[in-house]
């Protein structure tokens, strides 16, 4: 048989109190989901470059990484351009590039 001291009743029956220490530690924690959350929502919806008008925006991936490529006007011209030619871009970059350039209306090769 366990002998509980005298007291131990209330004690156990009394609502626990958030200490100073504790409620500082929820604000943070709070804080910090809000900031996460918006972040978040931000990365969701916000996009990145894309073609049209003129310029071109084509990721082009290869076995050990990768290359973002973005030009716009003359640049993006004579970039569609050449990447149909010999010494240009081939197989499948090569078609990743042609679907971007006619995206921005420009003429592939």
């Amino acid at each position: 048989m366990l002998i509980l001291p005298p007291g131990h009743a209330e004690q156990v029956r009394a609502p626990l109190r958030a200490g100073a220490r504790e409620r500082w530690m929820l604000w943070i924690g709070g804080l910090l989901t809000v900031a996460l959350a918006v972040v978040a929502v931000i990365a969701i919806t916000t996009s990145g470059r894309s073609s049209g008008n003129g310029c071109v925006s084509v990721t082009i991936p290869y076995s050990l990484g990768g290359q973002e490529i973005y030009k716009c006007g003359q640049a993006a011209r004579s970039f569609c351009v050449t990447s149909g030619q010999p010494g240009g871009f081939t197989g499948t970059a090569g078609q990743a590039v042609a679907v971007q350039c006619r995206k921005a209306g420009l003429r592939f090769g």
